[in-house]
C-alpha cells in the first residue's frame, strides 16, 4: 500500500543516513568496552584509535614544521591539536598547495566560497610516527569579507568545531590564497550543496518521508546548537547544506553566540527568517532561531522560500513586526501545518524548543497511531496538490535579498499589533524603494496593510474541532500583502 511505502521509506532513509553520520564521525561514541589502551603508552586511548597524550606529542613536535604566518593563528591551531581527545577535535594549517582545481562557487553575505581537491585528506589517526589521512577527498574553502576581523574568523572556526559530526559541517583547517593574500576555512564539501539549491533542482524527487528526514536532521542539529547554551542567529535554507539528497548540515556560525549576549545596535540576517522581535528591538533568543526554522519547514515541504514575490525592504519588516506571515503555496498535512504554525507565533515564549520539534517530528514514524494519521493526511495533500507548480526562480522578485546583511539603524515607527505600543527597528537604507518608482504601488498598498494588520491578530489554529485530516489553505493563513 501506498502508505506502508511511505513508513518504509522513511525508515530507510533514517537508517541509511544513521550510517553515513557514523562514517563521517567514526570513534565519536564510545564503546562498552572503552576504546581500549595505547599500544605505546598503555595509558587509555580516548577516541577511536586516538591517544591524546601520545597524538599530544606527536603534534608538538611537528609544530616547527609549519607557519600560517601569524603567530596567533599559529597559536590557536596548536592550542587545539593538544586538547584533543580523538580525530573529529582537531584542525590543522593546510599549506595552499596541497589544493588543487580551485573553482569559485559563489558569494554569501559575509564571504566567498569555493571548492577544491586536497591532495592529502583529514587525518584520522597516528601510528605513533606519521598520520594516517583519508586521502585526496573534496572541500569547501570559505574565506571572510574585509568587514570581518580576525577574531571573529577564528570564532566561526571554533564554534563549528564544536559541533563536528551533530549535524554541522566538519572543519578541517585553516589556509591562505596567497594569490589574494587570504585566509580561508577548510571544511567538507557538500556536493548537494544549499538546501535552496536542492529544493531548486530535485523537488520533484522529494516524498513527503525524504522531506520529513531533511526536516528532521536540522532541528537535530539546531538542539544541539540550543543545548550547549548557544544560538544560531543567522538561520535560513542558505545556511544549511545537503551531503545526500536527504542529509542536511549546518553552516556558517559566525554569529553564533551564547544567549547572554545581545547587541540591539547589531542586526544581522536575512529579513524573511528574521522574527519580530529580532527586527523590532534586535532581540536574539533560541526562540527567534525557532521561528527561522519555521520558514524553513515552510520552504521544504512546498519548494517557495517566504516572500519570494515581494521587495525585502522595511514594508515587509513592518508587517512582519506586525505579525505578518507567508503563504502557504500548496495543501499541506496537518501534522506538518501545526508545527510550522507553533515555530511562528508571535510570542517568542509560546514557540517551541529544538527539543520538543525534534520529538515530535520522530513521531511521524515513531508512533504508530500518529504515523497512520499522518499518512493519510499525505495521501489527502497528493491528491489536492496534484496541479501544483513548484517554486521557479525566475519568479523571484528584483529586490528580494537571501543573503546574510548587517541591518544599520534608522528609527521608523512600527505599532505593534498585540499592545498597542509603538516601538522602533532598523533597516538599512540601502534596503528602501525608491519612493517615485513605488508611489502608485504603496498607495495601493495602504488596504491591504489594514487586512494584514487585522489577521496578523489570530492565532492560526484550527477552531472547527472537526477531524479533518488537511487543512485548507485559504481558510487558516493569513492573506500575503503584495507590494
Amino acid at each position: 500500500m501506498e502508505e506502508d511505502k511511505e513508513i518504509k521509506e522513511f525508515g530507510e532513509i533514517r537508517k541509511t543516513e544513521e550510517m553515513e553520520e557514523i562514517g563521517e564521525t567514526e570513534g565519536l561514541e564510545e564503546s562498552e568496552d572503552g576504546f581500549g589502551q595505547c599500544d605505546k603508552c598503555h595509558q587509555n586511548n580516548t577516541g577511536r584509535n586516538w591517544c591524546h597524550s601520545c597524538n599530544a606529542k606527536q603534534f608538538q613536535n611537528e609544530f616547527n614544521k609549519w607557519t600560517s604566518g601569524d603567530r596567533e593563528i599559529d597559536k590557536f591551531i596548536q592550542q587545539i591539536q593538544l586538547k584533543a581527545n580523538k580525530c573529529q577535535e582537531i584542525i590543522e594549517w593546510i599549506p595552499f598547495n596541497r589544493l588543487e582545481n580551485v573553482k569559485y562557487l559563489g558569494k554569501g553575505g559575509f564571504g566567498t566560497v569555493h571548492k577544491a581537491n586536497w591532495l592529502d585528506g583529514f587525518i584520522k589517526f597516528s601510528d605513533k610516527v606519521v598520520w594516517h589521512r583519508k586521502g585526496e577527498q573534496s572541500i569547501c574553502l570559505k574565506s571572510l569579507d574585509n568587514l570581518t576581523n580576525k577574531n571573529d574568523f577564528l570564532q566561526e572556526i571554533e564554534n563549528q568545531l564544536k559541533f563536528r559530526g551533530r549535524n554541522s559541517v566538519a572543519i578541517y583547517g585553516i589556509t591562505k590564497n596567497p594569490t589574494d593574500n587570504e585566509y580561508m576555512m577548510v571544511m567538507n564539501y557538500a556536493k548537494y550543496g544549499s538546501l535552496r539549491k536542492l529544493l531548486n533542482n530535485k523537488f520533484e524527487e522529494l516524498t513527503w518521508g525524504k522531506k520529513s528526514s531533511i526536516l528532521l536532521n536540522i532541528v537535530d542539529g539546531l538542539k544541539n546548537i540550543h543545548k550547549m547554551g548557544l544560538m544560531h542567529r543567522d538561520f535560513h535554507s542558505g545556511n544549511i547544506v545537503n551531503q545526500t539528497s536527504t542529509f542536511s548540515y549546518i553552516t556558517d556560525f559566525g554569529l553564533c553566540k551564547p544567549v547572554t549576549e545581545n547587541d540591539p545596535e547589531k542586526i544581522y540576517g536575512v529579513i524573511p527568517y528574521m522574527a519580530p522581535e529580532t527586527l523590532s528591538r534586535g532581540e536574539y533568543t533560541q526562540a527567534s532561531d525557532i521561528y527561522s526554522f519555521g520558514m524553513i519547514m515552510l520552504e521544504v515541504l512546498t519548494s517557495y522560500p517566504p516572500y519570494y514575490n515581494i521587495s525585502h525592504n522595511e514594508n515587509l519588516a513592518m508587517d512582519i513586526c506586525k505579525g505578518l506571515k507567508p503563504e502557504i503555496k500548496c495543501e499541506t498535512p496537518r501534522f506538518f501545518k501545526e508545527i510550522i504554525e507553533k515555530c511562528w507565533n508571535f510570542e517568542p515564549l509560546n514557540r517551541p524548543t529544538a527539543e520538543e520539534l525534534f520529538s515530535q517530528l520522530l513521531e511521524y514514524f515513531n508512533d504508530n497511531e500518529i504515523k497512520q494519521q499522518v499518512i493519510k493526511q499525505i495521501k489527502v495533500a497528493k491528491k489536492s496538490n496534484k496541479d501544483f507548480i513548484k517554486y521557479d526562480p525566475n519568479e523571484v522578485h528584483p529586490e528580494a535579498i537571501y543573503t546574510s546583511r548587517l541591518i544599520p539603524k534608522i528609527t521608523i515607527p512600527e505599532y505593534d499589533t498585540f499592545n498597542s505600543r509603538q516601538n522602533f527597528f532598523s533597516i538599512p537604507d540601502n534596503i528602501i524603494e525608491d519612493k517615485n518608482n513605488n508611489e502608485d504601488t504603496n498607495e495601493n498598498n495602504k488596504d491591504n496593510n489594514t487586512n494584514n494588520t487585522n489577521n496578523s491578530n489570530k492565532r492560526d489554529r484550527d477552531d472547527d474541532g472537526d477531524d479533518n485530516v488537511v487543512v485548507s489553505v485559504e481558510s487558516h493563513i493569513e492573506k500575503k500583502q503584495k507590494f
